[in-house]
């Protein structure tokens, strides 16, 4: 039987009875509908931000929306404060009146949930509408309070090193700002802080300009020992204001800055990106590895929830229960540290030789032990700050330091190290001309001098002599491939595709063509002509060893072809190096359509158990700017 004829059936019942029929549903137990209707328009209102469009009962006073929303404006940073969920549960009439159960979650940093009511009563007009009162914000907030959080931020564990010592640990600084109220003139101001500072001094401006008088305008943030340099400079400036504190910090700026990335204050895009997990008075890694490891660094922070009297704080009840009441306190749990490969003396020596390439140019350069695959230093230096991660993610043609594949090609197809090979001027290919470097003309020599001196044409004469397939797989072999450190960020191995065309091929012979290495790969490379065979890279601690690659048979003769680079050859900048004997392929990679083509300079080698590339973008010729640079590296730690 239908609802509608029962509601009938149970109104005549009552008629005669002598009942009013309206109040005939309290006899079959009141019809909650339109009462759980109005909640759920309520509760999805008020997770979507859109309170206003409600339309309430007056019994809740003036302007409810704007008072609940006043209610909530101290829970988070964000400007539009609303749960992230709400659920509607129970409903409990009393004639035109009824109470909805809700359960609410909020994300504040960590989750916050609670079961509150909410009380709806019906108009003349039938229809439900919900009364503001404290207890649909909280169950336990009183007529004069407010709700605000705070978090408890958890000590932040460190990044360490190899042997478990941190490099990543708090270190004071010294944040530089600017109160536009208190200088007269804001430009003269912002212009000789920026010159301090190293800042962009239009975008400051424009920020200060922007900004309320009386806020803080952060200009940057300074270790306290480049701040003390500038300090007597800075401080008579009108209008700065300097905050002390603490950051988690490298032992030097430039200490795997790109690979280590920052911490500061959340972002925008840190907090969108969180899905409420993340708020904008969180500190949190905002970059690199510090990024991509926050959670397990940062630990978990502790969450503080409380209902405030404005009236009693602003009287003399202040500062007791009456004005401010905890609701919810939970304590923060510290992070755990992240242990890497890296050796803090050869990271340190890596960032120091690259202070030596070209004003300017971009460079990069990798450390690895061949023996284990361990990362040991990831450098990068440049105009960007060494804020881009080219070491790792970069992909680059690699020039003539790819000639060690092709090098291991030609042996496997029964070359010689002492097998004469002609070097001439030039040598065509369907019609493409190739040319030595500055038009270098060697005549017909051993195979071993070719490669040290890296005659490009001699190698262009015997492309044909193997495959492009066998150039991919001798490439592999040397473990010029793809790797997996563990890492949400880019890592770029190699790119070595197999082509049909024979000038392509050719090409892809000296390194050019389509053929692309990562500074790493070209690390990879050398690692595996040292300790002959490949080991793949690894930089966290705790990641099992990847097994090996098989034995390479060529080894023997790939480690003398190098060797010879250094002692007769293109790399002879490392020849007088100290220590253990030094191998490597220099490289001066072609790109880009200008004529002449503009050039990268590369060199790729290993000294017993260290391997390394390094690059200079635009650099020009790899023996006269990239060698040097290895040789800096490997004196420092000699």
């Amino acid at each position: 039987m239908r609802r509608s004829t029962v509601l009938l059936a149970a109104a005549a019942v009552a008629a005669a009875a002598g009942v009013a029929a309206w109040q005939a549903p309290r006899l079959l137990g009141e019809d909650v509908t339109g009462a759980r209707d109005a909640a759920s328009d309520f509760a999805e209102a008020w997770t979507r931000g859109e309170l206003a469009e409600l339309r309430w009962d007056p019994a809740g006073g003036r302007d409810p929306a704007g008072q609940l929303t006043a209610l909530t404006a101290g829970l988070s940073p964000a400007p539009d404060d609303r749960p992230a969920e709400v659920a509607v549960g129970s409903v409990r009439r009393d004639g035109d009146r009824a109470t909805v159960a809700l359960d609410v979650r909020w994300e504040l940093g960590l989750p916050w949930r609670y079961r509150s009511e909410l009380v709806v009563r019906r108009r003349d007009d039938g229809r439900w509408r919900p009364v503001l009162t404290p207890s649909v914000v909280h169950p336990e907030l009183r007529d004069g309070e407010e709700l605000r959080s705070r978090l408890r931020q958890a000590p932040r564990a460190p990044i360490t090193d190899r042997a478990g010592r941190p490099i990543v640990a708090d270190r004071p600084v010294v944040v530089v700002g600017l109160q536009p109220s208190r200088t007269r003139d804001l430009p003269a101001t912002v212009g000789r802080v920026a010159a301090l500072t190293d800042v962009d001094g239009a975008a400051l401006l424009e920020r200060a300009r922007d900004a309320r008088p009386d806020a803080f305008v952060e200009v940057v943030t300074l270790r306290r020992e480049d701040y003390d340099a500038v300090r007597p400079q800075l401080r008579p400036i009108p209008g700065v204001v300097l905050q002390e504190g603490v950051r988690q910090l490298a032992p030097t700026a430039a200490f795997a800055r790109a690979l280590l990335g920052r911490v500061g204050p959340a972002t925008a895009e840190v907090v969108e990106s969180s899905g409420g997990r993340t708020r904008a008075d969180a500190t949190v890694g905002l970059s690199g590895l510090q990024r991509q490891f926050d959670a397990q660094l940062g630990g978990r922070p502790g969450l503080v929830v409380e209902a405030t009297d404005a009236d009693a704080r602003a009287g003399e009840r202040a500062g007791t229960e009456e004005a401010v009441r905890t609701l919810l306190e939970t304590a923060p749990v510290a992070g755990t540290p992240l242990q890497l490969t890296l050796d803090p003396a050869v990271q340190t020596a890596a960032d120091e030789a690259l202070t030596g390439a070209p004003e300017g140019k971009a460079s990069a350069l990798v450390v690895l032990r061949p023996s284990t695959g361990e990362v040991l230093a990831v450098s990068n230096a440049g105009p960007d700050g060494s804020g881009a991660d080219r070491a790792l993610s970069g992909r680059y043609p690699p020039g003539s330091t790819f000639k060690t594949a092709s090098a291991l090609a030609l042996l496997r197809a029964g070359l010689r190290p002492d097998d004469p090979v002609a070097c001439p001027a030039t040598v065509s290919v369907r019609g493409k001309q190739f040319r030595n470097a500055e038009d270098e003309v060697l005549g017909e020599q051993p195979f071993r001098a070719d490669f040290a001196h890296s005659c490009n044409t001699a190698f262009v004469s015997t492309a044909d002599r193997y495959s492009s397939a066998d150039l991919q797989t001798a490439a592999r072999d040397l473990g010029l491939t793809s790797y997996d450190l563990g890492l949400d960020l880019e890592v770029a191995g190699a790119d070595v595709p197999v082509t049909a065309d024979p000038v392509t091929h050719a090409a892809q012979a000296l390194g050019q063509g389509q053929v692309l290495l990562s500074p790493l790969a070209a690390a990879v490379g050398a690692a595996t002509v040292e300790s002959g065979r490949f080991r793949p890279p690894r930089l966290l601690a705790d990641q099992p060893p990847s097994a090996p690659g098989p034995v390479l048979p060529e080894a023997p003769d790939l480690q003398a072809l190098t060797r010879a680079v250094v002692t007769e050859g293109t790399g002879t900048a490392l020849r007088e190096t100290p220590g253990a004997p030094v191998r490597g392929k220099t490289g001066t990679a072609e790109y880009g359509r200008q004529v002449p083509p503009r050039t990268h300079a590369w060199f790729a080698g290993s000294s017993g158990d260290l391997a390394l590339a390094v690059l200079v973008e635009d650099g020009g010729f790899g023996g006269a700017v990239a060698a040097p640079l290895a040789a800096d590296l490997l004196r420092a730690l000699r």
